[in-house]
């Protein structure tokens, strides 16, 4: 994955055959279709992995004892101001239908899983009260936000890449419409 993510960032994604990453990476190129059977097997993968980063990214920015919505709203702030921004995902992108990394990670698999996945993990902020609004299931939830992130990734909000004008846009519109008890919304622009 290492020499992949390397010869894909210095060569792109359609010059790094599996044969040179396998090479790069030390392996034979039947060793390297063990493991990916395919190009796109492989592009799917290393998207997981950079998703996988940048999970952990945001929660080790969060201060100790973050709640869910601290970590929703950051995870946003992140997706909007840096993931769109990523080298790895931009160049991969290329090979998407409409060459956007919204594309990509929307073809991300079990991508909706996992989001709703962490609401039914932490269903509660630490202190009984319940995260979702009454109503809202944990799937839907999870759709929300995933429509949420690429909107934020095809960059169709105005400001969007500035974090604070993301933190505010995620605390006034996003988090009233599925948590139970959101923050306060900021003033926006000054007022």
């Amino acid at each position: 994955m290492d020499a992949a993510e390397r010869s894909i960032l210095r060569r792109g994604f359609a010059a790094s055959t599996m044969e040179l990453i396998a090479h790069e990476a030390g392996y034979s190129r039947a060793a390297m279709y063990r493991h990916f059977p395919n190009r796109r097997v492989l592009l799917e993968a290393l998207v997981a992995r950079k998703t996988r980063r940048h999970q952990t990214e945001i929660l080790d920015r969060l201060p100790a004892g973050a709640g869910v919505v601290e970590l929703l709203t950051e995870g946003l702030v992140i997706v909007a101001t840096e993931l769109i921004h990523d080298p790895l995902l931009q160049t991969l992108s290329e090979q998407t239908d409409d060459g956007s990394v919204a594309h990509l990670v929307a073809q991300a698999a079990q991508l909706d899983e996992l989001v709703a996945l962490m609401f039914d993990a932490a269903d509660d902020d630490g202190d009984g009260r319940l995260v979702l609004r009454a109503g809202v299931e944990a799937g839907d939830a999870g759709q929300f936000l995933i429509a949420t992130a690429l909107t934020l990734l095809l960059g169709v909000v105005p400001g969007i890449d500035d974090p604070e004008t993301a933190r505010r846009y995620v605390r006034t519109f996003v988090l009233p419409a599925i948590v139970s008890d959101p923050p306060p919304p900021q003033p926006v622009f000054g007022s």
